[in-house]
């Protein structure tokens, strides 16, 4: 049976990882200098001063909640291990098919890499540093295997094809809205993402 406090320390955290995840998706869809705290809190309901409670400013919500979202990266999409002859293609090739489902799922992290991406800041270079080439280091070696499968690719720098990958991975749910205008796409039906996901092994594999 649940103490009062630890039914207390739930709710707690449920309310912090609510305000994350609204923070998440303004950040991402707005910006960071568009977004401000008040606005947080009115959509999560809760009080202003309970953000700054649980976050401090808005740099500080702005980190946590980029943690956030390399930390449920990291647990929804875990690089295949190498074996005694190296990396299996064919589990790179699912890496490859999650890394698509992960992007169609999580539309908000692409979003958020492309507000940041856009201006030169000290909270990209902290994201650079702290989340993304460590995640790099762990994707490249899966993208020289790649590279060897494919004869065209080899001539390409690791490191570019991993950007030429996730471009082709993510666009489609960074353009949601132009590929329904314009096309009647719906590109979050799952049909839909599945048939991406071939694509994009048929692209790079080809």
């Amino acid at each position: 049976m649940r103490t009062a406090r630890q039914a207390q320390q739930e709710r707690s955290e449920q309310t912090r990882a609510q305000i994350l995840g609204i923070a998440l998706e303004q950040f991402s869809t707005r910006g960071f200098d568009a977004v401000s705290l008040r606005e947080i809190a009115e959509m999560a309901g809760v009080n202003h001063a309970m953000i700054r409670y649980y976050f401090g400013d808005k740099e500080s919500l702005w980190r946590e909640s980029v943690t956030y979202l390399f930390e449920r990266f990291a647990q929804e999409l875990e690089p295949p291990r190498p074996g005694p002859q190296g990396y299996a293609l064919e589990a790179v090739q699912e890496y490859i098919r999650n890394y698509v489902r992960y992007c169609a799922r999580h539309p908000e992290h692409a979003r958020l890499m492309m507000q940041e991406a856009n201006r030169d800041s000290e909270r990209l270079q902290w994201m650079a540093q702290a989340f993304i080439r460590p995640r790099h280091d762990l994707t490249v070696p899966l993208i020289e295997v790649v590279s060897r499968q494919t004869g065209g690719l080899a001539r390409i720098d690791p490191v570019m094809l991993l950007y030429m990958v996730t471009a082709i991975a993510q666009v489609p749910y960074l353009l949601t809205a132009e590929m329904k205008y314009a096309h009647g796409i719906d590109a979050l039906r799952e049909k839909t993402i599945e048939a991406h996901c071939e694509a994009v092994l048929a692209f790079i594999f080809r």
